[in-house]
This record gives C-alpha cells, structure tokens and sequence, in this order.
C-alpha cells in the first residue's frame, strides 16, 4: 500500500509543463460586469505585479504554467492557472456579496442582510480537518449562545443548548434536514452538509411552533452543481488517546493505606502480591478512521450529488468500539413549459448502518477504583471467574474489574436508518412556487443484552447467565404543501410562504429475555431458544401525530425598512383534546440605517438594528403522559384450590390537563459591516421566559401513586443574555487571514416551581426560586487544625465546642448556622454550577498553499466539583490514592491534605467544599496545517490535492484538576458534577483530500 502512494506521488510530481514566455491581455470586471481598475496582477512565482487601467484592461509578460493572483481591496482574491491563452477575462467576486448570502429560515430562504432574527451561520469547513462523531449539534460550539458539551467515547452524543436553559426535561434542538425533521445524531454522515444555520430566537423559529422552544438547527446537504462530474475523496485517520490521572504506585499505596489503618486503629492489611497499573492497562490508543468518496455534478436542468461514507472507532479504553456506513443520493431535475412555468422534482435520501459495542462499566472510574495491588486475573479466583477483585480478608475494595465486566457483559446495538424527502415544486411566473415535500425516517434498531456467569466485584451475589434481546422500529412520516410569493414593486419587496404540515410517527418495540443460556464450549449462544429458564417478554407503542397550519410574510421598503411576521397552528396528539392546539406567533422589524442620506460613515459599510418578539413551545412530556393506564401484571390466588386470578390496576395517576410549554421572547440587536467589508459584527440582547414549564410533581406513595410522578405545568424559568458574534477578514497579497470571536453571557432564573415550591434540593446543589437552577450548596471548610489546642479554641457564639471529635490533620468546618455542631443544616451557597460567559474564536491564515487554522472554546464563571478526586482522596473506603496525597502528620504539622483515616468518614463527607473548584478553562480544540499542492503539478485531470495534520484538545488553559474540564453531565440540577465523565480524546489527525 504504501509504495502504490510513493508511486501516485511520484506521477503527480511529474507533471509539468513547457513554459513560453508571451504578452497576455485580458480584462478584469464585477459580477455585474462592470470594469474594475486598480486591479493588482501579480504572477505568484516571480513577484512582477501590473495594475489594470481605468477600463479594468491588464497587460502581463507571463508564461504556460505560471498562477496568476488578481486582488482588489472590497473583492476576493482569485487565483488562476495560466495555460497559454491569448487573453484571459477575470471576474473577481465583491466581499459585500456576504450581505447577499441566502439563509434557510425554516420553508424559505431570505438574504442574510434581510434577517430581523438572531440566526447564527456555522460554516462546515471548520471542521474540514477533524472528524464529527456525535450529533451535528457537537460541532457548533464556538457559535454565541450555545453551550455544547461532549464524551469521548465511541457512539456517544453530546448535550447541546441554546440560549440556557428554558426547560425541566429535554433541552435538544429541534433538527430539520433538507426541510423535514429528523435527527442528525451519530449515524449522520457531517462530510455531507453545505451549511448550517442555528434559529437562536422566537422571530427566526416561529415557523415551527410548538418545536422550536429549545432552538432550530437546520441543516443542508450539499448539491450538485452545474458541469462536468467531479469526484472528491477524503481520507482522515486520527490516533486518539485519553488524559490520565496521577494516581500512586504499588509502593506509594501501599505506605498511604497502611497509614490510613494505623490511623484508624487497626492492623495493616494483608496486602495482594500484584502491582497492577491499572489506567496503562485499561487504557489504550484508539484509531478513529474517516472514509469519504462522492460524484457530483449536472446540467443546468439536472443535477446530482451522491456519496458514501465509512467510519470506524476502537475506542480508547477496553469494552467499546463503532462502525458507521452511509450512502446518500441528493438528485433533482427541471423542466421550463414557456417563459412562466417550470416544474421541478428531486430526492434527498440517505441510508445508514449504525453499530456500536457499548460499554457495560465505566473505566474512568474503575482505574482509580480498582487497587493497584490487585491483579487483573487471579487465578485463585477460578471459581468466580478467574478475575482479580477486592477480598474481604486481604485488600478490600468495591471497585469493578472492568476486564471481568466487559467479559461478563455484552451490550450490541445497532440500528439501519433510511431518511430523507422526495420533493415537487411547481413555479409560477416567476413569483409563486408550489411545493409538495414528502419526508420520511424509517429505523430498524437492534439490541442485545448477555449476561454471562462471573463475578467483577466484592460481595457480588450470583447471578444467573441472561440473553436480552430487543427490536425496535420507527416509522416517520411528514407531508408539508407549501405555497410561496416573492414580488418585487419599485421600491417595495413582499415575500410571503404559506403552508400545512402532517407529520404521523410510531415506535414499536419488543423485546424478550431468558435466563441459563446453553454454550458451545466457552462460547455462549446468543438466540433466546438456546436459553432456557424464566421467559419473558414485553411489547409496547408509541403514536404521535401533528398537524400545523403556518405562514410568514416578510416585507422590505426601499431596502431599509424591513417586517416580518410569523403565525403558527400546532395541533399534537401528546395532549387531551381539550389542550392539543397551540398558537405561536412572532413580529419583528429592523433598519437599515446606513441606507439613509444622513448616514455619512464612511468606515461603516453597513448597519442594520433589528428587534422582535414571539411565542415558542415545547412538549417534553411522553405521547401517553395525559392518559390513565391500567396494568394487567397484578395477580391473586381465590377460593379453597387457591386459584390464581390476573387483575388489573392503575399505578400512576395521570394529568390531563398538561398544555404545552410557551417560551416567551425578546431579542434586539445589530449587524454591522465596517472598514471595507473586512470586519462583520453581531450584538443581540434577549431574554426568554418560559412559563408552563413541565414539571414532575412528587406525590405521596399512599395515595396509591406508585409508577413515578405526573407532568404539571407549573413552574417558570427565564434567561437573559448578550451575545457577540465578530470576523475579521483580510488579505495583504498573498497573505490571507480569518479571525473569528463569537462570545455570549447568559443567566438564568427561577421565576416560579409551582404549588407554593420555593426550593428544589439535591444532595449537593440548591434551586431557589429568585436564584438559578442547581447552585452550589455545600458544606465550607477552613484548612485543616493543625494542633489540640487549635480543636478546643473552634467555638461558636454561645461557647460550644464545634467539632469535639476532632484531631490534629482533621476537616475544619464551617458551622454556618452556629448551632454548635456540624450538620446538613450548615451547608451554605458557594457558586454557579452553570457558566455565565462562552467563548469560541476561529483563526484562519493562509499562504502560498498554506493554510492554518486554530479553533478554540471556553467557558467561565462557574464552579465544577470534582468527584472522582472526592474519590481518590477518601480512605474510609478503599481506592487507588492521588499520588501527590499531603497526608497529615506529627511530622508533617504543615501538610496541604487531612490525615488518612480507614473505615472513618469524618474528613471526607461528599457534601463538603474541599473538590469543589474553579470550572473556568479555555482549550485548544483544533491546530491544523495544510498544504495544497501547486496547480502546475496536478496537470488537467486533478482539480486539488491537498494533505493536512490536525491536533485535537492537546492544550488546555485551566485550574480545574480533574481529566477534562468540558465534561459531559446531562442532569440539569448538577451539570457540572464530575462524576467521572468520560473526557474528551486528545488526537492527532492525518487526512488528504483528492478532486478531479
């Protein structure tokens, strides 16, 4: 394989060209055609430079093969490939041609310079040099007023937020693709999307309704275009690794342990013989591979695009890896009947195969759960599996041996997917158009479950081997008519779309699971036949339908007085029929001041205020949630031959009066283009109020409610927030540079829980109403005592002693409410766990074939607690130790750690302050350098080669202590509790890219 690329490289070498020098004459002109002088004409290899004249018209001494660069400050620079022409005309493309860009806004598109909402543009060339594992929405993390956190491990998705959070349940986006809903998670190939536009605000997402509270990603994929097929390969392979923790040796543990049960009291310990590093072991490089191929191209009547995807992860610990195979097809075709009509139909479909081996542990934990005595096969262990775990009478541990879980345990899941949208559009005269879009997601997943007999931790009882088998489909339909208006009048311009939407979708499952399987030697099957005791089996069904009748009409005055209104109808069937129809409506309007006669600022180019209000909703709630339903698994036995008889009863209590969430927005701001074009800047202030918020209402179990809590509408929450969105674009010859700052403050606030609530506790956070969600609410501490008499002077106002048990090395702790003792009672807020401020910059240079690029994200003004250090720090219960452990000492009166106690908690209670730290941080996700090689070397079948190497969350700038700073934590009330969270995989990237 790799003299057949030494080969390919050598042919592209020798390429070349016979030069002969001539007078070359052309002209230069706009998009308009109109004659641009002033144009610089410079012959890359030798530096000689003409300007055009007043007519736009050049002459050049120049020879076959050489590149040409035309460049025009206001204008992107073109470079061309000289091949001996008599005269060559060049067109050069205007940087304003940005406040021309078309956005998809949801059954339109508008000009970017039109919008009146806040709509953020990601474009997916950022991440041209990496690879998208998870959701779409993982890759949008340096747009303003997104919070996206990811995991490393393979087949995980990441959690993404826009603009706070507004709700009690899920706070995922609404994803439309190509103009249908449908999820873009991980068996969504990225390398096939043109762009991506995110509708942050009530104006730009009114359209979807009663979807669209949590934000709308919208996303298409890439066409066809006019000309001869092109061909584009990629190829990208990333070696990935994991950050450790510092944890102690065998002999460091071992002199730590020993001092934790001297401490306590008690003997020392009759220690394994092993001296296991545990993260070496269970830890590994993983290969994430990326493979691309796809045909593009048409006619001006039809065009196509299809490709194929493959993508495969080993992981980077033990237990877990994923294949993914797409193919997708984007074809369309036109006809014109006269000057006036013109119909159009065309498809969008792509098929996916999904499979990912799950992990049954999580090694995170486990490394530092697991002792570093203890082997990882113990032979004395036979009987129970033959794996290395805790034992009561030597070194006692609860942790897991992931090498026996993952053996023990085998967890498959995998799913063929087929989305997409058949499509016909009929257009009128040029200003109406008629479209039928027909969508569909069609799902089958697989699960399967094997529990194989064997023991990975202490005191585990026996368990019986166990097949689980599950299966699963989807069925999701849409069918949007849609009619459209677009008409220019002198000085005014109306747009208007109108439209119905069905949407229908239903998930079946069912599944079946049986106990001793039957095995074939070591091997155990994996059909439920072979399996033969205590059969079960379960099937349920989900339906849902959705109809919504919407329209919009935008409406633009002289190019500077711009209206739109949005109207939306939702009527869903996850509500009694007394609360299914919702209405959601939004105005905005903006103004293009730089567009009026007094506005003389030169250095301002464009600027456009905007303003808007509108209505959003959400259903987080379950398709059945409004529905009593009765049981049928009560049985009881009657009458003197005690038959049994099977009963029926209800279990949960229901809510039929839940209505939808409504989320309330405002949003103004700005846009501006300044000093030439070379510098675009966004500012939007908002504040969204979500009333009717979903809410689990606990209810007492002796009412009879035993199948968890009813949905109520009950509370409201409110994010207020400012966003900044800025790029700087620039060249100085050849010398091009991009530099991007997007950043975003937002807060949030507890308006109301409901039924007189003033409070929701967990066991480490606090949400009080007046406060934001989850707060920090522990226990402060105050160093350590270092002496007896340091224990007997700590008193409170009335002279009790506080903590009369305490030794020297001991938690000093705060006694807030000054009760004289130390309790739940004296926990106290101590922080945000939410983050006030996100950053993300994009810098882009490019050079002679160059180019460089550095992606960065940040977050700050919140606190993370750090529990797996809350973990390797206790010694009541035994676990691999912090090899930088200070422990306490008559020794030692000044350590920086309290005295290690076995089998005693008084220093190491979960809820105190000691591993809450300062969660601010900044990361370098992306270092990547390419190169593309000179045209003069590809002759005329190779269009672009281009190499690359990219460097992935190899630096980043933080105090927090633990492996990852951007952990992943969905529960809302802690979110940034790390409760060893799979980090982020540092990586580095090889990738080429081939066009013909």
């Amino acid at each position: 394989m790799k003299g057949k690329f030494f080969i390919l490289f050598l042919c592209l070498l020798s390429f070349t060209v016979k030069s002969q020098t001539s007078n070359l004459q052309g002209r230069v002109s706009s998009e308009e055609g109109r004659p641009l002088p002033g144009v610089t004409v410079t012959i890359k290899a030798s530096g000689t430079a003409k300007t055009t004249d007043e007519n736009g018209r050049y002459t050049i001494a120049a020879s076959s093969g050489q590149e040409l660069i035309f460049s025009l400050i206001g204008f992107h620079s073109k470079t061309i490939l000289f091949n001996g022409e008599a005269a060559l005309d060049v067109t050069l493309e205007d940087e304003n041609k940005d406040l021309e860009e078309v956005v998809v806004i949801g059954y339109q598109t508008i000009k970017k310079s039109d919008l009146t909402g806040a709509v953020s543009v990601f474009n997916p060339k950022e991440m041209k040099n990496t690879t998208v594992t998870g959701t779409v929405g993982d890759a949008l993390a340096t747009l303003p007023g997104l919070s996206v956190r990811t995991a490393g491990n393979p087949g995980a998705e990441g959690k993404v937020e826009i603009r706070g959070t507004g709700t009690f349940g899920s706070s995922t986006p609404l994803y439309v693709v190509d103009g249908v809903v449908s999820g873009a998670n991980r068996d969504f190939n990225f390398n096939d999307i043109e762009s991506i536009q995110v509708l942050k605000d009530a104006s730009a997402a009114a359209i979807y309704g009663s979807r669209a509270g949590n934000g709308v990603i919208i996303i298409t994929t890439k066409q066809g275009k006019e000309g001869q097929m092109k061909i584009e390969l990629s190829s990208r392979a990333t070696a990935q690794w994991l950050p450790r923790y510092n944890l102690a040796d065998r002999n460091l543990w071992l002199s730590l342990n020993d001092l934790a049960f001297s401490n306590g009291n008690r003997q020392s310990a009759n220690h394994f013989e092993g001296n296991t590093d545990w993260q070496e072991e269970v830890f590994k490089t993983g290969w994430l591979q990326d493979q691309q191929i796809a045909f593009s191209g048409g006619s001006k009547e039809s065009r196509y695009y299809i490709s194929g995807n493959y993508q495969s992860n080993t992981g980077t610990t033990i237990g877990t890896s994923s294949k993914r195979f797409t193919l997708r097809s984007n074809m369309s075709t036109s006809r014109n009947f006269g000057e006036h009509v013109k119909l159009s139909i065309g498809e969008n479909i792509v098929l996916s195969n999904f499979n990912v081996h799950e992990l049954n542990t999580n090694p995170i934990v486990d490394v530092y759960r697991m002792l570093p005595t203890i082997p990882i096969y113990d032979e004395n262990n036979a009987a129970k599996g033959g794996y290395g775990i805790g034992d009561g009478n030597r070194d006692v541990t609860f942790g897991t041996n992931p090498f026996a879980k993952e053996d023990f345990e085998q967890t498959e899941n995998g799913n063929l997917r087929t989305r997409g949208n058949v499509f016909t559009e009929l257009e009128l005269f040029k200003s109406f158009k008629y479209r039928f879009n027909f969508g569909f997601d069609l799902s089958n997943d697989r699960h399967m479950y094997l529990r194989k007999e064997g023991f990975w931790t202490y005191n585990q009882p026996y368990d019986p081997s166990s097949l689980n088998k599950n299966q699963a489909q989807y069925r999701g339909l849409v069918y949007d008519n849609t009619l459209e208006y677009a008409k220019k009048f002198d000085k005014h311009d109306v747009s208007a779309v109108a439209g119905i939407s069905y949407q229908t979708s239903n998930y079946e499952q069912l599944w079946g699971t049986k106990n001793n399987v039957l095995m074939s030697g070591k091997n155990y099957f994996t059909n439920l036949d072979a399996a033969l005791d205590n059969p079960k089996t379960g099937n349920y069904q989900d339906l849902e339908k959705l109809f919504s009748v919407f329209g919009r009409v935008n409406y633009t005055y002289d190019d500077k007085y711009l209206f739109s209104f949005t109207m939306r109808r939702d009527e869903s069937s996850k509500f009694n029929p007394e609360y299914r129809v919702g209405y959601f409506p939004s105005f905005s309007g903006g103004w293009r001041i730089s567009k009026e006669d007094f506005f003389q600022v030169p250095w301002i180019n464009d600027l456009k205020l905007r303003a808007n209000y509108g209505v959003l909703g959400t259903s987080n709630i379950g398709v059945w949630d409004w529905v009593s339903f009765i049981n049928v698994f009560p049985q009881v036995a009657f009458g003197v031959d005690q038959t049994v008889q099977n009963g029926m009863t209800q279990v949960k209590l229901a809510n039929a009066d839940l209505k939808w969430e409504k989320v309330a927005q405002f949003n103004s701001g700005f846009d501006a283009q300044l000093f030439s074009h070379k510098l675009q800047l966004s500012v939007d202030y908002f504040i969204k109020k979500t009333k009717d918020v979903l809410t689990p209402m606990q209810i007492l179990m002796a009412t009879g409610n035993n199948g968890g809590n009813p949905y109520v509408n009950a509370a409201s929450l409110r994010n207020t927030g400012i966003e900044l969105a800025t790029v700087w674009r620039d060249h100085m010859g050849e010398f091009g540079y991009q530099i991007g700052v997007n950043a975003s403050y937002i807060k949030n606030k507890i308006l109301k829980l409901g039924y007189d609530k003033k409070e929701f506790t967990q066991w480490d956070t606090k949400s009080k109403v007046g406060s934001s969600i989850g707060n920090w609410y522990l226990i402060k501490t105050d160093g350590l005592f270092r002496s007896d008499e340091e224990v007997q002077a700590y008193k409170n106002s009335q002279g009790q002693l506080i903590q009369p048990n305490a030794k020297p090395g001991d938690v000093k702790y705060i006694d807030f409410n000054d009760d004289g003792q130390i309790t739940d009672a004296d926990r106290q807020y101590l922080g945000r766990s939410i983050p006030l401020y996100q950053l993300g910059m994009n810098l882009g240079l490019d050079y002679k074939g160059f180019d460089f690029q550095v992606q960065l994200t940040g977050a700050f003004g919140f606190k993370s607690f750090n529990g797996p250090r809350s973990a390797y720090d206790r010694f009541d219960d035994n676990s691999n130790y912090r090899a930088d452990y200070d422990p306490w000492t008559p020794e030692n009166p000044n350590a920086k750690d309290p005295r290690p106690i076995y089998a005693d908690s008084r220093n190491v209670r979960g809820d105190q302050d000691r591993w809450l730290e300062n969660g601010n941080y900044v990361k370098i996700r992306q270092l990547a350098l390419g190169y593309n090689l000179p045209r003069t070397l590809l002759g005329k079948t190779l269009k672009q080669v281009r190499f690359y190497v990219n460097a992935q969350n190899l630096i980043t700038f933080t105090s927090y202590r633990g492996l990852d700073p951007e952990f992943l934590n969905g529960n809302i009330w802690d979110r940034s509790y790390d409760g060893g969270a799979f980090p982020n995989a540092k990586g580095f990237t090889f990738g080429a890219q081939i066009t013909f």
